[in-house]
């Protein structure tokens, strides 16, 4: 298999029903403002991508499956749920796992994707959603299995946005700090959701450069070895640059 075609099947994405098509181009409307731009941006990638409109169907069935996650993790996050909810790590944790480690970088980065993938780790901590040992497998998703999760968890955009309205509409001052503690993580999850596409085709570049500077083995199965493998080696990247080692 040639490298342009496993990109290709990694980050390029298309239309999968026709209801989705005239969702797009209507949240695109007239590109008056950044967010319907985006949406405009996202419509003509995913044209440009589906082959055969006609053969789209009306709709398509909604999954109820979470994102696949590895035995281990998703026993970590089973009993994570049964301990009562979400954990943060702490700073003594980390120096703890880093003890034998020593400073972390994925080489194959450059300055600012090694920068992008720091922060995007440290808005993951700074959400709250989970565990940070659980973390790494985050940067391998794409956006809908991102959202998809988000709203298994009751913390995607629409979720959040209506626990604001119900809060401004009772007119209780108490409210106000819980009212601008949501608007904060409605903060983190819209840039959570916006660089996820662009964290994930770092990691895919990182694989084909490494592979590459390797035994040059595109196999599909041993493109995603790496693939996954770099999530882990970017979680330990960001404990070292954020918490040191």
């Amino acid at each position: 298999m040639k490298k342009r075609d496993i990109v290709k099947g990694l980050i390029n994405e298309k239309f999968a029903s026709k209801a989705q098509q005239r969702y797009f181009y209507a949240k695109c409307d007239d590109a008056s403002n950044k967010e319907e731009r985006d949406w405009c941006d996202r419509a003509k990638e995913f044209s440009d991508d589906t082959p055969n409109f006609k053969n789209l169907p009306e709709k398509v069935k909604k999954e109820s499956t979470n994102p696949k996650m590895k035995k281990g993790e998703l026993m970590e996050y089973i009993n994570f749920k049964k301990s009562g909810g979400v954990k943060k790590i702490s700073k003594k944790d980390i120096i703890k796992e880093n003890r034998n480690r020593g400073p972390q970088i994925v080489e194959e980065m450059d300055n600012h994707e090694r920068r992008d993938v720091v922060r995007y780790l440290e808005y993951i901590r700074e959400s709250g959603l989970l565990n940070m040992f659980g973390a790494h497998p985050l940067l391998n998703w794409n956006k809908k299995d991102m959202e998809r999760w988000l709203y298994g968890q009751k913390q995607d955009i629409e979720s959040i946005e209506y626990q604001i309205e119900e809060l401004k509409d009772d007119y209780e001052d108490d409210n106000e700090s819980e009212i601008e503690s949501l608007e904060e993580q409605l903060r983190i999850i819209n840039y959570l959701l916006n660089n996820k596409q662009k964290i994930r085709d770092i990691l895919i570049r990182t694989a084909m450069v490494r592979i590459e500077n390797g035994n040059g083995d595109m196999e599909t199965r041993n493109v995603q070895r790496v693939f996954e493998k770099l999530a882990k080696e970017s979680w330990l990247m960001w404990t070292t640059a954020i918490h040191g080692h």
